[in-house]
């Protein structure tokens, strides 16, 4: 693991000295002063306590409020989290055990039981129609919208909400007579059984050989048309993308997250059978202990990009690090980006 930032570092430590005065503050007083505390040294994260005044120790949830770009900042936080003699350090806000509840704003009040919702598919994410079980006033529109925004995340979970769910679109009435509507308290069962069922994210590694389909993309164009695309000469310049079909059940799962890409140069027929010999090597490193998954690879301009999905960067590449010592991996370029909605290889998968 990676060693903290000095930032989360010191909000550990502020808290840690922090918890005696914590503990003489009710509840509410202290989540007031346990935010103070994080909004200091790490912005963008926030804290919430699930307990009582008087339990001895409480659940301390470090949430980002759904910011996906915050998630790494997050998940940091929380794995550097010190031993706390009252507080259970957890990432996300989860959800709620209790879905059927009401919600109120300026003088209105909305039940998640009032609030339907039919699935559909948003690439590979799932897309939600949303559209209300009651008469919403006009004057109350904007409000019945945001309230419906604050119940998914609670009713579905911050990262879930955040992460699988694509498009969001309210209707004024049901357009497709197939869908099937489902009010808000009781989408957790059903969301979940989409996930598996239709959209075939199981969360299981696949077994055996996998499954490959390639594509061939055109990019650029007639010569000074000033797209900056188009290979020497104004030729046209294209890309071959071999996607892991089989890479889908697990994809979006929360502990492979990060995609991780080995861009080698292929200069010539047999660079490039060394390269895909290499990167194929590093998916099997991978994918025995499960650390990581081979997604796709994309062969380019000279260069052949393979994109694993990961979930600890730092034991991905120490997995990789004597096949990355290799001659025929002098050319390489490794980065990584925090991609936990796999858009990456979606871009691709969905065709």
């Amino acid at each position: 693991m990676t060693a903290p930032s000095p930032e989360i570092t010191a909000f550990w430590r502020a808290f840690s000295d922090a918890q005696a005065s914590l503990q003489a503050q009710p509840l509410r007083e202290r989540v007031e002063s346990a935010n103070a505390l994080i909004e200091r040294h790490l912005g963008g994260l926030a804290l919430e306590m699930s307990g009582g005044d008087g339990d001895a120790v409480v659940d301390l949830i470090v949430t980002a409020h759904g910011s996906t770009e915050k998630f790494p900042l997050l998940m940091q936080a929380v794995a550097a989290a010190p031993a706390l003699q009252n507080y259970r350090v957890r990432a996300f806000r989860e959800r709620t055990t209790q879905p059927d509840f009401p919600i109120g704003m300026d003088g209105f009040q909305l039940a998640t039981s009032e609030v339907l919702i039919a699935l559909d598919q948003d690439g590979g994410q799932a897309a939600l129609e949303i559209r209300f079980g009651r008469e919403i006033p006009s004057d109350y529109q904007d409000h019945a919208r945001n309230m419906a925004f604050i119940m998914l995340d609670h009713v579905l979970g911050e990262y879930d909400f955040a992460v699988k769910v694509g498009a969001v679109d309210f209707v004024g009435q049901a357009g497709d007579p197939q869908a099937q509507w489902v009010p808000l308290s009781q989408l957790p069962p059903v969301f979940d059984r989409y996930w598996v069922e239709t959209l075939g994210r199981t969360g299981d590694f696949p077994a055996g050989e996998h499954d490959w389909s390639g594509m061939t993309l055109a990019f650029g164009g007639e010569p000074g048309d000033g797209d900056g695309d188009e290979g020497p000469g104004g030729r046209e310049d294209t890309a071959i993308v071999m996607v892991n079909r089989s890479a889908s059940p697990v994809a979006m799962r929360a502990d492979l997250s990060h995609a991780l890409v080995l861009d080698l140069a292929v200069g010539d027929r047999d660079e490039l059978a060394a390269v895909q010999a290499l990167q194929d090597q590093a998916a099997t490193l991978l994918e025995l202990p499960q650390l990581g998954i081979l997604a796709y690879t994309l062969t380019r301009a000279g260069h052949r990009k393979a994109v694993y999905y990961v979930g600890d960067e730092q034991l991905a590449r120490q997995a990789l690090a004597p096949l990355l010592l290799r001659d025929e991996a002098e050319s390489l370029v490794l980065s990584t980006t925090y991609d936990p909605a796999w858009s990456g290889y979606f871009e691709f998968a969905v065709h």
